[in-house]
């Protein structure tokens, strides 16, 4: 596949902007900082209806390629306790 011929990301530079601003938030925090942080919207969207289980197991199955098995296999920890 060339280039041109991939989709347009919408709003990429915006994205990407948000992207890092949110790993510069992020970047200093501890793991327990992070997974109470992950805890909290987990269960925000919970409660509006909106957590999509099969969806980020999804994307973490497209990752896996990309991760040390090590990484992979704590995502999908964390991800199963999420249930």
């Amino acid at each position: 596949m060339k280039l041109s011929d991939m989709p347009k990301i919408e709003n990429y530079e915006e994205k990407s902007k948000n992207i890092s601003q949110k790993y510069e938030e992020l970047k200093n925090c501890s793991s327990d900082e992070l997974f109470t942080r992950l805890s909290k919207e987990i269960q925000m969207q919970k409660n509006n209806g909106t957590f999509d289980y099969n969806g980020i197991l999804s994307s973490i199955e497209k990752m896996k390629a990309y991760l040390p098995k090590n990484t992979y296999e704590n995502m999908i920890r964390i991800i199963n306790s999420l249930k």
